[in-house]
């Protein structure tokens, strides 16, 4: 998916593209008046020469003529305008006026780009994964029984549930923990991991959630074909990642490494990690190397999802 840095690049080379558009579309009907009006053309030529003559003049220090001039600049402008509008060639609209579209206020990005990068990042994520079915609010408690097997699966998913909605609302790229949730398929990993996502997102942080078995996939593909390392660098970088699935990559020695550099590359920078999993602590110790599963296994906080498989319910 889209970080940030590349969905803000995207948004304003659009926003860019769509107003060169609007210039280059008033620019053409202005020529095309020209050819077709005498009286506006000898009107604009006369703009652009007094506008010559005004810039001069300041520089002489003659403020009487200088006067004279800027009157008779500003009537002719308001002439020039008059026979636009009558053409109905308008202004260029901006789609915000507050940076005329240039994508920046006062040198700094301005909220219209924020805003446009936010969506790209959230249709890209659309597209491979139904986001508007997995969020906090599409969360149903109903589906996990009161009680099962001497616990209560229903409480522990509330808490559960309640942590994660708390983690999005709280959440701090230097200082929010890291997360492991653990359980069987179809109990909700996925939903509320998306879910913080979308939230974090929309909040103006770059996350990147991928399944293990793609962001790794990917990862070593860049290394055999001597590409850029730009899917790693953006997974050790971007505010939260999210490793969905862990346990699904098909796991080579080089996988290995990639899995504890990211691991841990995240831990010494303090940056925060979601990692969902189906398997059980011994599984993962079994699994990965001591480093990883030690790492797992340490620094982050783990959530025991239970209950019965939803996707099986839904689908019955």
């Amino acid at each position: 998916m889209l970080n940030r840095k590349e969905a803000v690049n995207t948004a304003l080379k659009n926003r860019k593209y769509v107003l060169e558009q609007k210039v280059r579309d008033r620019e053409n009907k202005i020529a095309l008046l020209k050819e077709t009006d005498s009286h506006f053309k000898e009107t604009e030529d006369t703009v652009r020469m007094l506008g010559a003559n005004v810039a001069l003049t300041a520089i002489s220090g003659d403020l009487v003529s200088l006067q004279e001039l800027q009157k008779e600049l500003t009537d002719l402008t308001k002439e020039k305008e008059k026979i636009l509008n009558a053409a109905d060639i308008k202004p260029v609209e901006y789609v915000c006026d507050k940076c005329k579209d240039t994508g920046f206020c006062d040198g700094k990005l301005c909220e219209c780009i924020t805003s446009d990068a936010t969506n790209l990042m959230l249709e890209d994520l659309k597209r491979e994964l139904p986001l508007e079915s997995n969020r906090f609010e599409c969360f149903n408690l109903e589906y996990y029984p009161a009680e099962q097997n001497g616990a209560s699966p229903k409480k522990r998913m509330t808490e559960i549930f309640k942590f994660a909605k708390e983690y999005a609302i709280n959440f701090n790229p230097k200082t929010s923990p890291n997360l492991l949730f653990m359980g069987s398929a179809g109990l909700g990993k996925t939903h509320l991991s998306l879910s913080i996502v979308y939230d974090l997102i929309n909040s103006g942080y770059d996350c990147i959630y991928s399944s293990a078995y793609n962001l790794f996939a990917a990862m070593e593909n860049d290394q055999f074909a001597n590409r850029s390392n730009d899917t790693y660098n953006n997974a050790v970088n971007c505010d939260l990642l999210v490793i969905d699935d862990l346990g699904s990559e098909f796991l080579t020695s080089y996988v290995q490494s990639c899995i504890y550099n990211v691991i841990n590359t995240r831990l010494l920078s303090g940056k925060p990690t979601l990692i969902s999993t189906n398997l059980s602590m011994k599984e993962i110790s079994e699994k990965y190397t001591a480093r990883i599963a030690s790492r797992l296994i340490g620094s982050y906080i783990s959530k025991k999802f239970i209950g019965n498989d939803i996707r099986q319910i839904k689908n019955t």
